[in-house]
Formats: structure tokens, C-alpha cells, sequence
């Protein structure tokens, strides 16, 4: 009984104790379970992070894209309302020359129509009547009335006119009127021979040239050997050449014939060059043979097959063979093209005789003798040999006209050219000034007299160029502009201020629409701008204090006193816009925007800042000597325009409106291409954009510029952002002062596309991401920031506002020193009173 009791118990603990490994079994399973859960719930929120990441970045690329699309339909609109105005342009251009052309036309036909007149009246048709002829004076009338009647008016003016002086008959004037034609026609013939004799002469000049040229070359041994070998050649090989063709194409098909003619032309070069060859050795070896007499050396024979292996063993030998084999073909190919040339000059000048022949044929048939046709006919001829003269007439001065137009443009460039003096890339502290010496005995008010306005604004307009007026006064145009607009307001003549103005003004819209040149435009910016302020200094209102304020006596009696000269400074207003927009878009633009990338976000100065993860992803980029070189050339330009404002005489308020643009367009494109590239948010690359940016800032302080230096902030403060601690902890710093100037999403897009180091920090978190948005978009609420900048992330690139023309500058020069330089040739066109 307690034996059985006592199996019972074991087996029950047996059980027991199986019971208990299963319980453990099953609770070590629940724990794995849970394990897994835990890590499937953590990859759920990874996930989870990953998807809102996502949809924020699609979110980003749908406005990036809607605003590509936008700036595509601006461009588009853009080039499509320049087409429309240089269709217009072209348009109005035409309708103004064709116009000029009707204008000038009628002109000279009505000069040509007067001097024809003048013509019949004069002494050339008058004749001495004789008694009988006097005798019969009325019957003369009677008749020159009948033949007015029939011939029209302006053969009857003309009758009548020789009738009133000559009293002739009506043959006698026609005999009178056929003889001056004849000498016309003679003298036409005398012109023809002339041009005849010309060309001739100009013929045996080429072929003088050309024979010289010929006899030059014919006169090297070695072009001799090469005719004298060419010729036996020739001979030898004309007998075989004979046969062979006899042979092979009496009884051969078209393909045969074929063969035979590409084979005879390989021949034909190959023995050429073996002609060139052979002449070529035969004048080497006989230099070789006189310097080896010199030398008691004996040269071998050119075909004995042994040549001096000293002489060739550097090579130098083979070098001088094929250059002076070069040198003989290069002559052959001159000669012929002398030949050819010559050839062709004769020719032309057969058909230019052959067409000369045909037109004095044609009008000789054309010639009307008063004896052999009626009085009607007679007349009709005179009048189309009127025409054809007048048409002659004017011809001969259109000819005439442009010539002397071209003529003045040749001096006036051989005047203001300055190419060779090099002064292009001087400074104007290496420019030499020279001062004229007083002169008692000559003195000026100020005032500018001009005689010929439509010259005075092309001179000082067009004739003078940047490198000329390096050499003069810095704002000359101005000053003289403005002693001209005294000139007449002194005067009381409004509609000679006004008419200067409008010719000028004219004149220089034109030159600024069309430039694309940096000096001119700097030029006429600085001039523009300081032609302005003088005219606030020197007007007569009184509304505006600060302008005449820092005057002296002298300055304030040179103050205008007749006429309000407000709508001209509203003119000049639009001018300066229109020049600083053409400075901006046309000349720097285009040279400054592939220069900041690689200037400011790509250039590497010193091999020290670049860490280890620095050089891993610059694996794949450019090469490194030229991006060191790229924030050179960007501070390179920057100084190009800097020097050429100064140098033309640009205040401090025209060189920082410059410049300051320059300095937003290079913060606006470093800053919009680095917020959506990877490679360039991390650690390391901020430090060097920083330190880049720090030295266009240092050379803008160098400058006097350093009211510019704060259009850097966004891209320093990005900069600031990259290199700072990324946690919670500092969140208030980061959407705080350090990140003011930029905006919210600005913020996140740097943040986003930040990457971390390999050995100093993780990737930013979703959840961090979320707590800056909303950490900025309260700063923005508390700031009263306007609801366009929370979503605005492009920066405006190279957005140009308008030039500012409040602020007010001074000019201390005194008008009673204004002298005009001789190099302009402005005395003949206005004088100092």
C-alpha cells in the first residue's frame, strides 16, 4: 500500500517536474515573442518616419516643380515679347530709312532739277545770231511758240529760257544741245578709259608680283633639280606609259580600264614624290659635300646607298630633310596659285572690256542727230539724256557722300583709338593726367556755347571712347552738358535747352540699348548718375535744401534761373535705369553667374581644412588646382568692375549699388544651389564656404564697402546652421538669432539634405524635423513675418531691382576750370564764354 502510494507521488512529481520545463519552455517562447514585437514595432515607427520624410521631400520636389514650370512660361513669355519688340524695332528702323531714302531722294532730284535749269540758261547754248537771223526775230518766235506747244513743260521751259537769251532757232539750240551731249558722252569715255587704264595697271602690277615671285623660286638649286629630274622622268617614262596603254585598253572591257586609270594616278603621285625626294637629297648631299671639303671629310654620293650614320643618329638630319621638303612643296603650291591668279585677273578684265564694248555699242545707238530725225523725236532723246545725266548726277554724289562719311568715321576712330597704348588693364593709379597751365589772359564763366548741336552730341557720345576718357577729366560729359544747359538758361532760350537735351538724349538711348560692353556702360552710368545730381545742385528750387546746402557762393550763383529743369531729370531718371539694368543683365550677369559655384561653395584654399570624409566625396568632382583658382577669378571680376567705376569717376553711392547687387546675386545662387545638395551640407563644407565667403567680405572692407557685407548673412548663417549641435537641447538656438535671416523652410530644406560625418554624429530624426518646422513657424508668428514668407523657399537669383536715385550726391568741381580737350576736336562745334 505505501508502496504503491509511494510510486504514485514519484510519478506525480515526474510529472510535476515535466510540467515545470514546459511552463518555463512556453514562458522563454513569450518572451522571444515579445522581443520580436518590440523590434516590429520599432521598425513600424522607423517606417513610419521614413514615410513622412517622404511625402515632405515629394512635397518640396511638387513645388520645386510648379515653380520650374513657372519660370519656363516667364522665359518663354520673355523671349516672345523680345521677338515682338525687334520685330517692332526692325519695322520702325525701316519705315525711318526708307523714309530718309524718299527724303534725300527728292532732294537731289529738285537740286539736279534746278542745276539742269541753270544749265540751259547759261552761256553754253547762246550763240551770236546773224543779220538775217535778226531780221527775222518774229518768225523765230512764231516757231519757238509752236515747238513749246508741242514738247511738254519742261522741254518748253527750257526752249523758252535759251530763246529768251540766245534768240536762236529752234536747230540751232538742238546742234547746241547734241554737242554738249557728245562732250558729255566724251567725257564718260575719258572716265571709262581711266578706270580702263587702272585696271590695267594694277593687272601688270600682279603679274610683276607674280613673275617676281616665280623667278625668286626658280632661282633655288634645288627647284631646278627638281624641273630637271621631273623633265627626264617624264621623258623616260612617256615611251613605257605608250605602250602600256596601247596593251592593256585596245581590247580590255571598262573595269580594266578602270584599274588602269586609278593605278596610272598612283603612279603619277608616287613618282612625284620620288622627283621631290631625289632633288631634295641631291641639294642636301651637295651641302653635305662643301661642308665636308671644309672639313676634309668626303660625303658619299646620294645614290651610292651609304649614308653618315654621325649624322643621323640624333635624328636632326631626318628632321631637316622633311621640313625643307615641306618648304619645296609649300613653294610649288605658291608658284602655281601665282599662276592661276594671274590667269584669272586676266580674264576678268577681258569681260569687263567685252561688257564696256556692248554699253558704248548700246548707247551709240541710242545717240539722236537733229539731222537725221524730227524735232519731236529730237526732243524725246534730249529729254531721256537729261535724265540719264541727272541719274549719273546723282549717283556720282550718293558715291561722293559716302565716301566722305566714311571718311569722317575713319577720323574720327584714327582719333580716339588707343588700342596699342595698352592702356585696356590699367589702373587709374597708373594712368598719367596732365594739367595745363593757367592762363591769365583766358577765362571762362562756365557757360558752354554750342554751334552745331547734331556734332556735339555725336562727339561727345560716340567719339568718345572708355580708353580716351581714362586720359580726361572723370565726368567730363557731364560738366559740359550742364555748362551748355546754363548756357541757354542764361540766355532764356527754351526751345535751344530743350533741343541740345533731345538730340543727346537721343543719341545716347540709341548707344545704351545697343551695347553690351562694360567700360561703355560704366562709362555712361557714372556720367548719367553725375549729370543728374548736377542738375539738383545747380536748379533752382528751393524745396529741396540738402541740395544746395554744401554749395559755395560761386556754385550757387551758377544755379539755373529761368527754367525748371525737372522733366529733363525725369529723362535722366529712366536713362540711368535703363543703362544700370544694361550694366547688370548684359555685361556682369553672364560673367559673375558661372563664377560663384565654383568660387564660393566649390573652392578648396588649403589642403588643411579638408578632413578625411571631405576627400571621400570629392573622389568624383573636378580637378582641385581649378577650384582653387575660382574664388580668385570671381574677386578678379569683382575688382575689373570696382576699378572701372572708380576710374570713370563713379561715387561711393553708384560703385555700392553695383557692387551690393553683385553681392546678392552671389548670396541668392550659392544659397538656392546648396540647400538641395547633399554633398555640400556637412560639417566640412561649411567650414570652407564660410571661410570663402569671409574672404570676398574681407576684400569688401579693403573696399569701403562694408555696408555690402551683410547681403553674405543668409549664406553665413546657413553656414552657422551646418556646424552647429542638431538635438533638442539646442533647439532654441537654432530657430533662434543664429538662423533670423533665413526663412522657415529654408531651415528645414539645409536640414534635410544635411550630412553627417562618419565619425562625429547620426542622422537628424523625423520627430526632430517636425519640432523645428514648428519652432520657426512660431518665431515667424511672434515676428509678424508676412504668410508668404512661411512657405518661400527660392531666393530671388538675379532679381535686379531698380536703381536708386534718392540718396543725393555732391560735387565740389568748379565749372570755371572746365576746359575742352583737343583730342575731341570740339572747337568747331562749341566754345567756353
Amino acid at each position: 500500500m505505501m508502496e504503491a502510494e509511494r510510486l504514485t507521488l514519484l510519478e506525480a512529481r515526474n510529472r510535476v517536474e515535466v510540467l515545470q520545463e514546459e511552463v518555463e519552455r512556453l514562458e522563454t517562447e513569450c518572451d522571444l515573442k515579445e522581443a520580436q514585437r518590440g523590434g516590429m514595432e520599432t521598425k513600424m515607427v522607423e517606417l513610419q518616419s521614413r514615410l513622412d520624410q517622404f511625402q515632405m521631400q515629394s512635397e518640396s520636389g511638387q513645388t520645386i516643380v510648379e515653380l520650374t514650370e513657372q519660370l519656363e512660361k516667364a522665359k518663354a513669355d520673355r523671349v516672345l515679347w523680345d521677338e515682338e519688340r525687334q520685330r517692332m524695332e526692325a519695322a520702325l528702323n525701316t519705315e525711318r530709312s526708307a523714309r530718309n531714302a524718299l527724303d534725300a531722294e527728292m532732294a537731289a532730284m529738285r537740286e539736279q532739277l534746278m542745276k539742269n535749269v541753270d544749265l540751259f540758261e547759261s552761256s553754253t547754248f547762246q550763240k551770236r545770231p546773224s543779220q538775217k537771223k535778226n531780221r527775222d526775230d518774229d518768225s523765230c518766235s512764231r516757231t519757238t511758240s509752236n515747238l513749246s506747244q508741242l514738247t511738254g513743260s519742261f522741254t518748253a521751259e527750257t526752249i523758252n529760257g535759251v530763246h529768251s537769251t540766245s534768240r536762236g532757232s529752234p536747230e540751232v539750240l538742238l546742234d547746241n544741245m547734241a554737242s554738249t551731249f557728245e562732250q558729255l558722252r566724251m567725257i564718260n569715255d575719258l572716265r571709262q578709259r581711266n578706270e580702263h587704264c587702272q585696271r590695267e595697271t594694277e593687272r601688270m602690277k600682279a603679274i610683276i608680283e607674280a613673275s617676281t615671285l616665280i623667278e625668286t623660286l626658280d632661282k633655288k638649286t634645288s627647284l631646278k633639280a627638281f624641273e630637271s629630274i621631273r623633265v627626264g622622268e617624264l621623258e623616260g617614262a612617256y615611251n613605257r606609259l605608250k605602250n602600256d596603254m596601247e596593251r592593256l585598253v585596245s581590247g580590255e572591257n571598262g573595269a580594266t580600264h578602270s584599274v588602269f586609270e586609278r593605278i596610272m594616278e598612283e603612279n603619277e603621285r608616287l613618282r612625284e614624290e620620288a622627283v621631290e625626294l631625289r632633288s631634295m637629297l641631291s641639294s642636301h648631299f651637295e651641302k653635305q659635300s662643301v661642308a665636308g671639303s671644309s672639313g676634309y671629310r668626303r660625303s658619299p654620293r646620294p645614290d651610292s646607298g651609304h649614308c653618315s650614320g654621325a649624322d643621323s643618329e640624333d635624328g636632326s638630319s631626318g628632321a631637316d630633310l622633311e621640313e625643307d621638303l615641306c618648304i619645296e612643296r609649300q613653294c610649288r603650291h605658291l608658284k602655281n596659285l601665282a599662276e592661276n591668279l594671274t590667269k584669272m585677273l586676266t580674264n576678268q578684265n577681258l569681260e569687263i572690256e567685252r561688257l564696256q564694248q556692248q554699253l558704248r555699242f548700246s548707247e551709240s545707238q541710242t545717240v539722236f542727230r537733229p539731222s537725221d530725225c524730227s524735232l519731236d523725236e529730237a526732243v524725246r532723246g534730249a529729254h531721256k539724256q537729261t535724265q540719264l545725266l541727272a541719274q549719273q548726277n546723282m549717283d556720282l554724289n550718293d558715291k561722293l557722300t559716302r565716301q566722305s562719311e566714311e571718311l569722317a568715321e575713319a577720323r574720327a576712330q584714327l582719333r580716339g583709338y588707343s588700342g596699342p597704348l595698352g592702356l585696356e588693364n590699367a589702373s587709374d593709379e597708373e594712368i598719367i593726367r596732365l594739367e595745363a597751365f593757367e592762363k591769365g589772359s583766358i577765362k571762362h564763366s562756365g557757360f558752354l556755347e554750342v554751334y552745331n548741336v547734331p556734332e556735339f552730341a555725336r562727339i561727345i557720345v560716340c567719339e568718345l571712347k572708355p580708353t580716351l576718357a581714362r586720359l580726361l577729366t572723370k565726368n567730363l560729359p557731364a560738366y559740359l552738358l550742364v555748362a551748355a544747359f546754363r548756357n541757354h538758361d542764361e540766355k532764356r532760350d527754351e526751345t535751344a535747352l530743350t533741343g541740345l537735351f533731345s538730340s543727346v538724349h537721343l543719341v545716347l538711348k540709341d548707344t545704351i540699348s545697343r551695347s553690351h560692353d562694360l567700360d561703355l556702360l560704366s562709362l555712361w552710368l557714372v556720367n548719367l548718375w553725375r549729370l543728374f545730381n548736377l542738375l539738383r545742385q545747380y536748379s533752382g528750387e528751393d524745396s529741396q535744401p540738402e541740395w544746395h546746402v554744401a554749395n559755395t557762393e560761386t556754385q550757387n550763383s551758377y544755379r539755373f534761373k529761368a527754367y525748371d529743369v525737372a522733366p529733363i531729370r525725369d529723362q535722366l531718371k529712366l536713362r540711368i535705369e535703363e543703362c544700370y539694368t544694361s550694366l547688370m543683365k548684359k555685361a556682369i550677369e553672364h560673367v559673375l553667374s558661372p563664377k560663384i559655384v565654383p568660387g564660393i561653395l566649390q573652392h578648396e584654399s588649403s589642403s588643411d581644412l579638408m578632413t578625411a570624409g571631405q576627400e571621400r566625396r570629392d573622389r568624383n568632382s573636378g580637378s582641385v588646382e581649378s577650384q582653387r583658382k575660382s574664388l580668385d577669378d570671381l574677386l578678379q571680376f569683382m575688382e575689373i568692375v570696382h576699378t572701372k567705376l572708380t576710374t570713370y569717376g563713379g561715387d561711393d553711392i553708384v560703385v555700392k549699388q553695383v557692387i551690393g547687387q553683385m553681392a546678392r546675386w552671389m548670396c541668392a545662387l550659392a544659397l538656392n544651389y546648396m540647400m538641395f545638395r547633399r554633398e555640400l551640407c556637412n560639417f566640412e563644407k561649411a567650414i570652407q564656404i564660410k571661410h570663402n565667403v569671409t574672404q570676398i567680405q574681407n576684400w569688401l572692407n579693403a573696399k569701403g564697402l562694408s555696408d555690402c557685407r551683410d547681403h553674405f548673412e543668409p549664406l553665413v548663417q546657413a553656414c552657422h546652421l551646418l556646424q552647429s549641435r542638431k538635438d533638442p537641447s539646442n533647439l532654441d538656438t537654432l530657430c533662434g538669432e543664429m538662423t533670423s535671416r533665413l526663412k522657415p523652410r529654408q531651415v528645414v530644406a539645409i536640414l534635410q539634405h544635411y550630412d553627417p560625418s562618419d565619425e562625429m554624429e547620426d542622422g537628424l530624426s523625423p520627430e526632430f524635423l517636425v519640432q523645428i518646422q514648428k519652432k520657426l513657424n512660431e518665431r515667424a508668428i511672434a515676428n509678424n513675418d508676412p504668410i508668404e514668407d512661411k512657405d518661400k523657399l527660392i531666393m530671388l537669383g538675379t532679381y535686379l531691382p531698380p536703381f536708386d536715385t534718392q540718396p543725393f550726391s555732391y560735387s565740389d568741381f568748379p565749372l570755371e576750370t572746365l576746359s575742352l580737350p583737343s583730342c575731341l576736336h570740339m572747337q568747331s562745334v562749341c566754345r567756353l564764354v
